[in-house]
């Protein structure tokens, strides 16, 4: 109720939404969609709900948003105490389908429109990467929907768009420079005397086999950073005949998925560097690089075209300046070792994706509750704007668009809630049936209001807060204002300031640290996994990948987001069983098996007691291989799962993401790692010196760095692991 409490900064006040998440494991089925208009309130425009008064007898209903008494005569049944009988009064989510008749009447929307995939190739790259990557490229488009619509662009000096409607074995394309973007007149020059360059792949299979088994790397060597790519025009080649294949050169949006695959930075033409970083004109060239990217990825998101840029290889993209362009249209920026196995996954996940496709999204919350920050990838309506594209509801309060499968973090702040028991929160996603028509998608939650502090901390889902607030460094750590230093120390302010609003201090205490509340300890936690792990830690090599990592989470659903932050450890019992256990290197003891899931990276870990017997190792690994697919599946990314024994040299990526638990205190360690418990004192003793000296902080040694003194109450969530509560889940998640 405290407004200054409600709004401390530190521990976020918001909620993670997932609007397009598929349904959680063992989830009942979805109910089908209302093919009607839902009630909406004729004050705020907020749809029915359950948490709505509503009177059955004739009709009235009142808005629990602003209280207006509305009048529909729909619910008048004639009898009071029917609701029942509506969804929208019983359910918290519910899904509408409207303009459903007059779409029908129209004949729109009879049959949907199979996707288009247009593939952009860099050719500076060496022999045996563009090998790797022919190979990938066939085995995903051979395996594809054969209704899929496909185009193929190279780019290297020049732009090579590919017609499709050759089909003599041969691979014809046109040439645009690359030097700079290309004109209306070179779209209608290449559109022009019966070319084709996007078509079902089950009409022009041959063609892509042909253009794809041709591939062969550009003239000339040297570095390959040096090499010439222009990938901004490229980029805006592929979008203009993605467009034209769509809407016909008629306007409109366009529609679709641009996946590149590149092998180095853009050096060529619009958002082009060719300096060195030691060069007079590097900074220059870097500027007007970004402008260019950012206003690219403005155009290419209105037009409804996602873009996915995925790079094979060791050399740096610049994935901080292209964040931006996957940000805008709801892509992603992947960074893979190589053109093989790993890339073809996710090329074939990627193309599979659903394109942006311009849905809309509202935020309604209760007076004294307003939505500060909208984290995702969204870009905000005027109130006139949303009206029209909510047609015929009234305008909403705050509204958004945002591409499919996107998840949004909001970031709510309170003005007087003082004499309110609760508050509601309203989340809407319109988007396009393949039916016809728009589905409107209804999300409403109703949250009590804390009158204590106590209670305000009882209530606080850590895990959630924590997302929120990684979503929020790794948005500062992205921004030139913030940057990745200056976002480190940011976190750490965030859990002083959690410590200084939010913990209770006995004067008496005697103790050297400040005191932080347990009720929040899986957060602090997580703020120490958020900044040892590969978004701002040294776990990634270089910054590229680190941004390419945030680049990511900020665009990830609850479930994926978790665990990029907090990486989830399990121990092999034997058969297809696995525990989960904190994720702490206490637990790398030889007699086990290991599965680590830290989201994008999966690891397998094999100790030397199990690997000496080959038929446990043999049993181990099925297993393990086993469970890193259960985790992963349905991902995207695809995760990497690397498989190893102890001691060897790969075995450093797993152990690098563990808690160094083993410079803690005994009592510290119990708290923290609590199966140490049952080892017997030679075990322990055995266990402490297999270590290898490390200056890593624990964290408990980075709490008392900070002047802290972690909760020992058995409040961490891998306590909470331990008893088996997995609050992993892919619905909405709303904190206070």
């Amino acid at each position: 109720r405290t407004k200054a409490l409600a709004n401390a900064g530190s521990l976020p006040l918001g909620a993670l939404v997932s609007p397009f998440a598929p349904a959680a494991v063992g989830a009942p089925a979805e109910e089908p969609a209302l093919r009607r208009d839902p009630a909406r309130c004729a004050r705020c425009a907020a749809f029915v709900s359950p948490f709505c008064a509503v009177d059955t007898a004739n009709g009235m209903w009142r808005c629990c948003f602003c209280g207006c008494d509305n009048s529909d005569a729909m619910f008048a049944v004639g009898a009071p105490g029917a609701a029942a009988g509506f969804p929208e009064l019983t359910r918290v989510d519910v899904e509408y389908l409207t303009d459903a008749a007059a779409a029908a009447a129209s004949g729109a929307g009879s049959a949907s429109t199979p996707p288009a995939v247009v593939f952009v190739v860099d050719e500076s790259m060496d022999d045996d990467e563009s090998a790797s990557l022919r190979r990938s490229l066939l085995r995903c488009v051979r395996g594809s929907d054969p209704s899929t619509r496909v185009g193929f662009l190279t780019y290297a000096a020049a732009v090579a768009a590919y017609d499709l409607s050759v089909n003599t074995g041969v691979a014809a394309a046109e040439v645009l420079p690359g030097s700079r973007s290309p004109t209306p007149e070179d779209v209608e020059d290449l559109v022009g005397d019966g070319r084709m360059y996007v078509a079902p792949l089950s009409e022009c299979a041959d063609a892509i086999d042909a253009i794809v088994s041709s591939l062969r790397p550009a003239s000339g060597g040297g570095s390959v950073r040096r090499r010439p790519r222009c990938l901004g025009p490229a980029l805006e080649t592929a979008v203009a005949l993605l467009r034209h294949g769509t809407t016909g050169g008629g306007g409109g949006t366009a529609g679709g998925r641009v996946v590149v695959c590149a092998s180095g930075p853009a050096t060529r033409g619009p958002g082009g560097v060719a300096a060195d970083e030691d060069s007079e004109l590097f900074d220059f060239e870097e500027k007007a690089a970004k402008e260019y990217v950012d206003e690219l990825s403005i155009t290419i998101a209105k037009l409804g075209v996602s873009v996915d840029i995925l790079v094979g290889g060791r050399e740096a993209v610049g994935a901080l300046k292209l964040a931006p362009l996957a940000d805008a249209t709801g892509g992603v920026i992947l960074l893979l070792e190589d053109f093989g196995e790993s890339f073809f996954e996710n090329l074939s996940a990627a193309v599979r994706r659903p394109a942006s496709n311009g849905a809309i999204f509202t935020v309604r919350a209760s007076a004294g509750i307003g939505c500060a920050r909208v984290i995702g990838a969204v870009e905000a309506l005027s109130k006139a704007a949303a009206t029209l594209a909510t047609a015929p509801s009234l305008p909403a309060s705050d509204s958004a668009s945002t591409a499919k499968e996107a998840a949004d973090a909001f970031r709510l702040k309170s003005r007087d809630i003082s004499q309110a028991s609760h508050v509601h929160v309203q989340f809407v996603a319109w988007f396009p049936s393949p039916e016809g028509g728009r589905v409107a998608r209804c999300m409403t939650r109703r949250i009590p209001v804390a009158p204590s502090m106590p209670a305000y901390l009882r209530g606080v889902d850590s895990s959630v807060a924590a997302v929120l607030a990684a979503k929020k460094t790794a948005l500062d750590a992205q921004s030139d204002a913030v940057g990745p230093k200056e976002a480190c120390k940011r976190v750490e302010a965030r859990v002083l300031d959690v410590a200084d609003v939010f913990a209770r201090r006995d004067a008496d205490g005697g103790s050297l640290h400040d005191p932080f509340p347990r009720e929040l300890g899986d957060f602090a936690e997580a703020m120490y996994h958020l900044l040892r792990g590969p978004m701002l830690g040294t776990l990634a090599g270089h910054e590229d990948e680190r941004a390419a990592m945030r680049q990511l989470f900020l665009g990830a659903g609850e479930a994926l987001a978790r665990s990029m932050l907090v990486p989830r450890l399990y121990v092999w019992r034997g058969g297809d069983v696995f525990e989960k256990i904190p994720p702490a290197d206490l637990a790398l003891r030889s007699v086990d098996a290991l599965v680590l899931d830290h989201g994008t990276d999966v690891f397998v870990w094999v100790g030397h007691g199990v690997s000496a017997d080959e038929e446990r190792l043999a049993a181990a690994r099925g297993a393990a291989a086993g469970h890193a697919a259960t985790v992963a599946a349905g991902r995207f990314p695809v995760p990497r799962v690397r498989m190893f024994r102890e001691g060897s040299s790969q075995a450093r990526y797993m152990v690098s993401r563990l808690m160094p638990l083993h410079r803690d205190a005994p009592h510290e360690q119990d708290a923290m790692f609590p199966p140490v418990r049952s080892l017997s004192p030679n075990e322990r003793k055995a266990l402490m010196e297999s270590f290898l000296p490390t200056d890593d902080f624990s964290f408990f040694g980075w709490m008392r760095q900070l002047g802290l003194a972690a909760p020992l109450d058995g409040s961490s969530v891998k306590l909470r692991m331990m008893s088996g509560d997995d609050t992993s889940t892919t619905a909405s998640s709303l904190i206070l």
